[in-house]
Order: structure tokens, then C-alpha cells, then sequence
């Protein structure tokens, strides 16, 4: 990796995080209907491009590895798929935020809503048989998996379009969308996109200095994907908070924010740690 690209590239994006980010909550017009509440789709939809965006590379990658079993291949394919992962949860946790308050209730079993937890969970399986054993079988059954895995892609982006759904039709791209909100929008979604390749290109680098140390038969250090096994459990709670009307908008705007900013911070904690563990092992190699 060249570090000193990797930190201008580090200091440029986080500069545009915090542009997107103030553009979101304080310069975007506020929405008629929901109020400040909507402000949440500036951190959902960027986070659900660049969760597709990364499932894209990861089936491209999957598709490479099958033909050529090339390692370079598979370490693209599980980068980008933990990495999809990762921003899918965010999209997921952001996204009953947004129902709760719009809807009063934190899920339903909308197609759009549906189909984005099956790939989840579709995307999570991958992970986990994927880190289940060192054999050539298994990382070409993940791969096969994944390949299946990317069909729904296509699915939960159609799904609005193709059926009644509680969640919003389409805005992307068409009038009703107000051209400054349109503009804040893109903003956001360059930025997170961004960060995603950022995060990407670590855990990419990651995952071939992994290889290598695998190569001469040394234990892989920190690899499990335990940290984003857990449903979201808002998902199936029973308890109902007071309708969103006695709720001040900003919590569940502010919240939303909260929550993905910690799944993401977690997430690369989490990578320093394996970094750390992968340090030490190869020191250790001599």
C-alpha cells in the first residue's frame, strides 16, 4: 500500500464527510411532510449505493475467482462483500429509524424492506462460509454463493417499481426531487462512496497480507465476522415507544446518525485490531 496516497486520500474524504454531512443536517431544504426527519436519507440511500456498489465488485471478483482461482480474485471478492455488509447493516439500522418515526412502527414487511434483509443476510452467509474452512472447496462454494447472492441486487433496487410498497417511490433522477435537496444528495453519496473505497482498499490490503501469511502455514489472526452476525433486534421488539408525534423529530434524526456512524466506526476498530493481531504474527515469523 502507498501510505502517504493512502493518507491524502484518508484526509480528502473525511474533508467531504464532514461537507456531506453538514449539508445533511444544517443547508438541504426542510422536507414539507416530515420535517427535519427526512434529513436521514442523506446518510440511507449513499449508504445503500455503496453497499450495492460493493456487492457488485464482490460478484464480479466471485466470478473471476471461479474462472481463474486467482487469490487476488477471492481477496477482492471478501473484501468487498464484508465491506457491502457493513453498509447494508447501516441501511438496515437507519432505515426502521426512519419507518418508526414515518410509518410508527419500526418494521414492516415491505418488499423493499424484505428483500434488502434477505440480501443481508444472503451477503452474511457468504462471510461466514467463506471464514469456515482453509479449503479450495469452500472458498469456491462462496463464490458460487455470492455469484447467486448478487441476483437480488437487481430485486430490492426494482422493488418499489414492481410492487405496492409502503416504502417511497423513486426520487433519483426526477422532478419531484427539489434540485437543492438533488444536489445535497449527490454530495453525500460521493462522499460516502468514497469512504467505501477507502475502507475497501485497507481491508483489501488486509486480506492479501492475510494470504501471504497463510501461504507459509501460520494461524490467520482476528478474522471472524462475529461482529456483524447479530440482527438488529428493533427488528422483532415488541415494546411500542409513545407515537412519534410526542417525539421530538431530532431524536430519531440524530439517532439515525448516531447509529451509523458507530457501525462504521466500529468496523474500523475492528480492522485495527486485526491489523494490529496480523503485526504481531508476522513479527513473530521473523
Amino acid at each position: 500500500m502507498n501510505k502517504n496516497l493512502f493518507f491524502a486520500c484518508s484526509v480528502i474524504t473525511a474533508g467531504l464527510l464532514s461537507y456531506a454531512t453538514y449539508l445533511g443536517l444544517k443547508v438541504a431544504p426542510t422536507e414539507a411532510t416530515m420535517g427535519d426527519v427526512q434529513r436521514i436519507f442523506y446518510c440511507h440511500v449513499p449508504a445503500a449505493m455503496t453497499g450495492f456498489t460493493m456487492f457488485f465488485v464482490n460478484f464480479a471478483a466471485s466470478v473471476a475467482y471461479l474462472w481463474k482461482r486467482s487469490p487476488r480474485a477471492d481477496a477482492l471478492a471478501v473484501s468487498a462483500a464484508e465491506v457491502g455488509v457493513v453498509f447494508c447493516t447501516v441501511v438496515l439500522v437507519t432505515g426502521p429509524i426512519w419507518a418508526r418515526y414515518a410509518w410508527g412502527k419500526w418494521w414492516v414487511w415491505d418488499m423493499r424492506l424484505t428483500t434488502t434483509l434477505v440480501l443481508w443476510l444472503l451477503y452474511l452467509s457468504y462471510l461466514v462460509m467463506r471464514r469456515s474452512s482453509e479449503a479450495g472447496s469452500t472458498a469456491v462454494m462462496a463464490a458460487a454463493l455470492a455469484v447467486f447472492a448478487f441476483l437480488d441486487v437487481p430485486i430490492v433496487y426494482m422493488a418499489n417499481r414492481w410492487f405496492r410498497t409502503n416504502h417511497p417511490q423513486p426520487m433519483i433522477g426526477t422532478p419531484s426531487l427539489d434540485p437543492q435537496m438533488a444536489h445535497v444528495l449527490y454530495v453525500n453519496m460521493l462522499a460516502f462512496f468514497l469512504f467505501g473505497c477507502l475502507i475497501y482498499w485497507f481491508r483489501y490490503e488486509l486480506e492479501r497480507t492475510v494470504q501471504k501469511v497463510a501461504a507459509i502455514h501460520v494461524r490467520r489472526a482476528g478474522l471472524g465476522t462475529t461482529a456483524m452476525m447479530a440482527l438488529p433486534a428493533m427488528f422483532f421488539a415488541q415494546y411500542q415507544p409513545p407515537p412519534p408525534s410526542r417525539v421530538d423529530p431530532h431524536v430519531y434524526l440524530y439517532g439515525a446518525y448516531f447509529a451509523a456512524w458507530t457501525i462504521y466506526i466500529s468496523y474500523l476498530l475492528l480492522l485495527a485490531t486485526r491489523l494490529a493481531k496480523l503485526r504481531k504474527e508476522t513479527a513473530e515469523l521473523g
